[in-house]
């Protein structure tokens, strides 16, 4: 149950009588992490390479240096898999009866099985949910009043109002919800045989492709078949049940209220989704400072990059060359590593500390998915989360600080501990991104206050050029002595922070 804000918080996180020390952050030290994890050595630090598992042996052998000890009950690293591959198998299939007359759809041409499908069958009567989203901490939920028990769900690409700057999903910015990935647990979660993907399109001014099955890397099965079928097929459908496609997603952009419904009896659908996958492990990297007490904080960080570039450089002209990912993200696991050894050499903390090296973020979160589904801590116990991404670019003396509105008082702590240093930092709340395109969102879907800190994007961003030699090392150790300076108020101050909805 979400806590409400009180008086006594508030006072806890601002006048606390507590030590602010700042951490003695080594900048050199720091710089030589950041050397190492963009080293040729690691290629580019891809999911579900030997290069990334090398990289978290890499990881868990400094948090052991340091002196923390793995999670209880479990070890330094936390494996789960990626597929790299899938091809369709003989029996995949999909159709649809409507009127009595049944339609067989055209595989690779009007469907597609997608690479994180599970292997199964489902028919029967079809039921829409929207975009497939449970945010409570938007107070939006298309599967609200909605029964998909054992029923084959459709659902849309993207999310609501992705052109409105003003929204709570963040406008341009896509949270966590839109990944596909995210609307197949959120079905299976809620009973549903099978998911059908439908791309948007009066959102987007007309039907895009198909997804490519067999390209990129994705997560493993969330353990529910899922195809897309071309909207020009699911706009029959809404014709059926007398629907408009236009009107729905323009009724749901307006009010933000879910437009989800059953579709009448008379369509059904029948499926099979055969796959060949190939299937790597990728590791999330976990280690242990325990306190007085069993609520703890999370701080965390992404290690993986993107390799050699593939499909995923922006600067396609040197795709095949190591694109080092020295800001993203080791100027991130650097900051954690470095907040490790400054935080475990001091008194016990009243709230234990687990630092996170996530895996598989640059590919939809995946390693932080995995966590929230299977964490080694119980995620009650959890009251924060403190997020690093790209922390190494720090120009002009800017810091962008997002999930600052997502409990009472932390604006007020951040502006405070941003005064005790040596000289502050020109804080912007990120405000656009606080949910979205880091790890700290699946965090925040379990209703987890969060801090996620920035330095910025620049031209080098998923290119070669992002080098350790380009990282401000001394603009990120200030990043680092200020994250510091919170934490030390968020292990000790009595009072839980609330979680607090994202306001529009």
């Amino acid at each position: 149950m979400r806590r409400l804000p009180s008086a006594s918080l508030l006072a806890g996180l601002l006048l606390a009588a507590l030590p602010i020390l700042g951490a003695g952050i080594d900048a050199a030290q720091y710089l030589e992490d950041v050397k190492v994890l963009s080293s040729a050595q690691f290629k580019g630090r891809l999911s579900g390479t030997r290069e990334l598992e090398e990289a978290a042996e890499w990881l868990a052998k400094r948090f052991q240096q340091i002196g923390l000890r793995p999670p209880p009950g479990g070890g330094y690293l936390q494996r789960f898999h990626v597929t790299t591959g899938a091809q369709a198998g003989r029996s995949t299939r999909l159709s649809y009866t409507l009127g009595g007359k049944t339609t067989v759809l055209k595989l690779n041409e009007e469907y597609t099985p997608l690479g994180l499908s599970s292997n199964g069958a489902a028919s029967g009567p079809l039921v829409f949910a929207g975009y497939g989203i449970t945010a409570p901490e938007y107070g939006y939920d298309d599967y609200a009043g909605l029964d998909v028990r054992g029923r084959v769900v459709a659902v849309l690409r993207h999310e609501p109002q992705e052109y409105d700057d003003r929204s709570v999903f963040g406008g341009r910015v896509y949270t966590n919800h839109a990944q596909i990935e995210s609307k197949a647990v959120n079905a299976l979660r809620h009973g549903a045989a099978a998911v059908i993907l439908v791309d948007d399109a009066p959102s987007h001014r007309g039907s895009a492709d198909l997804e490519k099955l067999g390209n990129g890397i994705g997560p493993d099965t969330p353990g529910i078949p899922v195809v897309e079928i071309k909207p020009a097929i699911f706009e029959k459908w809404l014709e059926a049940a007398g629907q408009s496609f236009e009107k729905i997603i323009e009724g749901i952009d307006k009010d933000l209220r879910p437009r989800s419904f059953a579709f009448p009896a008379g369509l059904t659908v029948d499926l099979t989704v055969d796959l060949h996958r190939e299937t790597h492990p990728v590791y999330n990297v976990l280690a242990w400072l325990p306190g007085a007490t069993d609520e703890h904080i999370i701080v965390g960080a992404h290690y993986d990059h993107i390799g050699l570039g593939q499909q995923y450089s922006m600067d396609p002209s040197r795709r095949g060359e190591i694109h080092p990912g020295a800001d993203d993200n080791a100027s991130g696991t650097a900051g954690v590593l470095a907040l490790a050894r400054w935080l475990a050499a001091q008194p016990t903390p009243r709230r234990g500390i687990l630092f996170a090296a996530f895996g598989g973020e640059e590919f939809g979160l995946l390693g932080s998915n995995y966590y929230l589904r299977n964490p080694v801590l119980p995620l009650s116990n959890a009251v924060a989360m403190v997020n690093l991404d790209m922390i190494g670019r720090v120009r002009d003396d800017k810091l962008y600080v997002g999930g600052t509105e997502s409990s009472p008082g932390f604006k007020q702590l951040v502006a405070e501990m941003n005064q005790n240093g040596d000289g502050p930092f020109e804080i912007e709340d990120d405000d656009t991104g606080d949910y979205g395109s880091s790890d700290h969102f699946a965090l925040a879907t379990a209703e987890i206050p969060f801090l996620f800190f920035f330095s910025g994007l620049h031209p080098d961003y998923h290119t070669p050029r992002d080098t350790w030699d380009r990282i401000n090392a001394a603009g990120a150790a200030r990043v680092l002595q200020l994250v510091s300076r919170i934490l030390e108020r968020l292990v000790q101050v009595p009072d839980r922070p609330a979680f607090q909805r994202r306001r529009r």
